[in-house]
């Protein structure tokens, strides 16, 4: 099996701690973050790919190494333009490298399944029915009434089975039709048919079944992708002018045959505020350590998330959701949390750049937190990954102050080569090249002190660059 992980989405409902710059699986929630939780779950049954957007390349590339895979298991889109492309040219690049015979288990990035046993158990009977040539959907046990997601209705026809480990058997169903995100009176008839089951966005299906089904169902679509090159040199060209649709929309909806395999896996897509309180408080493996210094006076059933783990005092509160993080802080009843998109959306019409961007970005060669950003000068933490080495670069409206922190740098200045360890400093003049090395093998971190008439990440001249910015 070739585990697809989707790994495209913006996650704002989850802001102030995930943005359109950093968002949601790449966010370290718990003790790792839920891409590299997926990664982690899926390794057992293959070498996981991802499917993501160009933008997001620096910080995919990182989890990629981070987790032992190679950097070629990516696959990145120009732009997002919903599930169906992403879907189209990940069947396009493995079916150009040979693997259209392949059985893909494509999965959100996003998602939390904490029974890896009954998932295992649930992907290989889906990997056996998908190798027979059918489209195979995972259907999750409706714990409640959701009326925010769509239901997968089955048959009784059952075409496989396998033993569950905690009774009975997990059955593949054939599906008698999708249903739309129902009412709260339709959605409690659907939890106590029997017959419906949560749409989780998961799938099993050999890549050329996929692409017959593109064919038969979107070939404009699938037209337009197969002319993608191998190194998707012209994807951009092409992607501008696809149809933005869901996969379900596109093709699942579709088909006159499929099969669900209903499960309990202790599956959640971590949604929103108020789902990140239920699991803390029901998953205890779970819990973050962020409530460690959260004090509470005559307060009660609140739920304390902070990024900077700053001290915190509640008095007199009850059923809140509070969200610390150094640039934003976000204060909702729970139950309520299912309204912070539409708040992100009033915070961006009026152009605070907290909406979408962190005060930290990730480069290819490290990252760097903006510590303070005013008319007269800015400061960053600069952190250099062991091996890395910064662009050859220089400024036309600033002067920089470097002051190592931890680790050894080596910089260059104008062609000559400075090393400067912990504590110790260089002054960077207006317009002088340079660039900075971490030759070692712990992280080089350093402050940079800003002074000039601009500030801004476009004020830049690179002369050489390891990445083909230059």
């Amino acid at each position: 099996m070739i585990p697809v992980i989707l790994s495209g989405g913006s996650g704002t409902r989850l802001w102030p701690v995930s943005r359109a710059s950093y968002p949601k699986q790449f966010c370290e929630f718990y003790d790792q973050s839920f891409l590299e939780n997926s990664i982690e779950r899926l390794k057992p049954f293959g070498s996981p790919h991802i499917v993501t957007v160009s933008s997001m390349e620096a910080l995919t590339a990182r989890t990629l190494k981070a987790m032992g895979l190679p950097q070629t298991n990516a696959i990145y889109e120009p732009m997002g333009q919903n599930t169906a492309p992403a879907v189209a040219l990940m069947c396009h690049v493995l079916n150009m490298n040979g693997e259209g015979d392949e059985v893909v288990g494509m999965f959100p990035a996003d998602h939390l399944i904490t029974d890896q046993r009954a998932f295992g158990i649930v992907l290989n009977l889906g990997h056996e029915v998908a190798k027979q040539g059918e489209i195979v959907t995972l259907g999750i046990a409706p714990r409640y009434a959701a009326t925010g997601y769509g239901y997968i209705e089955v048959k009784d026809d059952v075409v496989a089975t396998a033993e569950n480990p905690k009774g009975g058997v997990f059955s593949a169903r054939l599906v008698r039709g999708f249903h739309e995100k129902p009412g709260q009176s339709r959605a409690e008839e659907f939890r106590s048919s029997g017959r419906h089951y949560w749409n989780a966005g998961m799938f099993l299906f050999k890549v050329n079944v996929m692409i017959d089904l593109f064919k038969k169902h979107m070939p404009e679509m699938w037209q337009s992708i197969e002319r993608i090159e191998k190194d998707l040199s012209n994807a951009k060209q092409i992607y501008s002018n696809l149809e933005n649709i869901s996969l379900d929309y596109g093709i699942m909806e579709k088909l006159d045959k499929q099969v669900c395999i209903p499960c309990e896996i202790g599956w959640s897509d971590v949604g929103s505020w108020d789902e990140i309180a239920r699991l803390a408080d029901e998953v205890p493996s779970l819990k973050s350590d962020v409530n460690a210094k959260v004090f509470n006076q005559d307060a009660y059933s609140n739920y304390v998330f902070s990024a900077k783990n700053k001290v915190i005092g509640l008095v007199g509160v009850n059923n809140l959701i509070v969200v610390d993080t150094p640039d934003a802080l976000l204060i909702s009843n729970k139950g309520q949390s299912e309204k912070v998109k539409d708040l992100v959306g009033k915070i961006k019409e009026v152009g605070h750049p907290e909406a979408t961007d962190h005060p930290f970005e990730t480069r290819p060669w490290g990252g760097f937190e903006t510590l303070a950003d005013n008319k007269d000068f800015k400061t960053k933490r600069i952190t250099v990954d062991p091996g890395a080495q910064l662009s050859y670069q220089s400024h036309n409206k600033r002067a920089e102050h470097w002051i190592v922190i931890s680790g050894e740098a080596e910089v260059v200045l104008n062609d000559e080569v400075i090393p400067r360890g912990p504590g110790e400093h260089i002054y960077i003049p207006v317009n002088a090249k340079h660039r900075v090395r971490n030759n070692g093998t712990a992280p080089l971190v350093f402050v940079e002190v800003q002074t000039g008439s601009y500030f801004g990440e476009d004020d830049i001249i690179r002369y050489e660059d390891d990445y083909n910015r230059a």
